[in-house]
């Protein structure tokens, strides 16, 4: 398993959040919990990566998307 930042484009299963209590509810606000699928839109080198939780599309800086453990 990898985090979201060395994946390509596509579907993927959020399998952890590393981090404590407060990161964790952080994305829990946001959608993002283990089982939920998500859609990486687009990263780059620079600036924030793109995802689609269900309807909805947040920008998530690298420091974040690399707390997303997927498979």
């Amino acid at each position: 398993m990898e985090n979201l930042l060395n994946k390509k484009p596509g579907v993927y299963v959020v399998k952890d959040i590393l981090g404590g209590h407060g990161c964790k509810m952080r994305f829990y606000e946001l959608g993002i919990y283990p089982g939920k699928r998500i859609t990486l839109i687009s990263s780059g080198d620079k600036g924030p990566i793109l995802v689609r939780i269900g309807n909805t599309k947040i920008a998530l800086g690298k420091g974040l998307a690399g707390r997303i453990i997927v498979e």
